[in-house]
């Protein structure tokens, strides 16, 4: 009887409490992988950047392991038990910290600055629409995919939302004739188009005038770009409608290149340098060459409003949407007031929408 009593604490096996400790191991080991390939210094490729678009869900896997690593502080009390869950805790915190940034909107933690200047890009305490500092403009875009969106759902969609601005990258020739039987011609009469076979095409549709410029040059995708006048706005606005190359193997490279080339495009522009980028940008936040791209100045409007985990991939598939590889991105002194993805039928992209103002 003693023989079998060894080893055991409260009438229990330690046994039973080693294998949660086992269990958090398990669990806390997707998460602990995830903050390594965050934190190497080298470029990482293929398998390894997909894997980084798991980054949030790792968190979830993470919170099980520090539960499964508490549960044995209930029959042992001593200062080595408490180890697993220390260790587990932190790695949390690290995550979180990567995180917090797309949950928490810019300056909702700080202190406001005197004199209520708010800081740029930050939603602030919405007044009425009417009495807006600028130009409210509502834009969207969706990648409408290789099988192509609904174009009555989509229509539907820009009709309720008002919207004035639309992106479409992967905009084939049938599409765009589906879309302008339904009417989209009607509800946005200008446009810069630049639209081939699927997967490559795309293209800007705006309620306001249009001026078509090159698109992109060197992009495995069009991606098209036009300057738009907006009344009342202090500059012309540059649009582009994004299409960054995947990250697949032998893409690598080029995915990277279009990420810093859309960099350097918009610090180039003339005028007011207002811009907005908008669309799909195969990168999460996750991804350093994605938070390279923000560091020129450019701001995600989903993460000014607190909404940066949202996913937008995959929709309307088996799998569960898990990343934000759509986005839509604003130039300094473009205030982001809302933002919200749309499922539509008929694409595995989420649409993207922000309601901004101009300055």
């Amino acid at each position: 009887m003693r023989e079998y009593g060894a080893g055991v604490r409260g009438g229990r096996p330690r046994r039973s409490w080693s294998r949660w400790s086992a269990a958090a191991v398990v669990l806390a080991m997707p998460g602990a992988a995830l903050v390594f390939l965050r934190m190497v210094p080298w470029d990482v490729g293929t398998p390894w950047i997909q894997l980084l678009a798991l980054f949030p869900a790792g968190l979830i896997t993470t919170t099980a392991a520090l539960a499964a690593a508490v549960v044995p502080l209930f029959r042992n009390t001593g200062p080595r038990s408490a180890v697993a869950p220390a260790l587990v805790a932190a790695l949390l915190a690290v995550q979180l910290g990567w995180v917090l940034d797309r949950l928490v909107p810019p300056g909702t933690l700080a202190t406001p600055p005197s004199g209520n200047v708010q800081p740029a890009n930050v939603k602030s305490p919405a007044p009425p629409t009417d009495l807006a500092p600028g130009p409210v403009l509502t834009v969207m875009a969706v990648n409408v995919g290789y099988t192509g969106v609904d174009p009555g759902a989509l229509l539907a969609e820009v009709r309720n939302r008002n919207v004035d601005v639309l992106a479409l990258p992967e905009l084939a020739p049938a599409g765009l004739k589906a879309l302008d039987k339904a009417g989209l011609g009607t509800l946005m009469p200008s446009r810069a188009t630049d639209v081939d076979w699927d997967k490559v095409g795309s293209a800007l549709f705006s309620r306001f005038p249009l001026e078509q410029v090159e698109r992109v040059p060197g992009s495995a995708f069009h991606q098209s770009r036009a300057v738009a006048g907006i009344p009342t706005a202090s500059g012309p606005v540059h649009l582009t409608a994004v299409h960054v190359d995947s990250p697949r193997r032998g893409h690598i490279t080029s995915w990277r290149e279009e990420l810093r080339q859309l960099g350097g495009l918009w610090q180039v522009l003339p005028d007011s340098r207002l811009a907005i980028l908008l669309g799909d940008f195969n990168a999460s936040a996750d991804h350093g060459e994605f938070r390279d791209l923000l560091a020129t100045g450019l701001s995600d409007a989903a993460q000014v409003t607190g909404k940066g985990l949202a996913p937008t991939w995959p929709v309307n598939s088996p799998a569960p949407a898990f990343v934000a590889i759509d986005h839509i991105l604003v130039s300094p002194g473009i205030e982001v007031v809302d933002f919200d993805v749309v499922t539509l039928p008929g694409t595995d992209h989420a649409a993207v929408v922000a309601r901004l103002v101009l300055p």
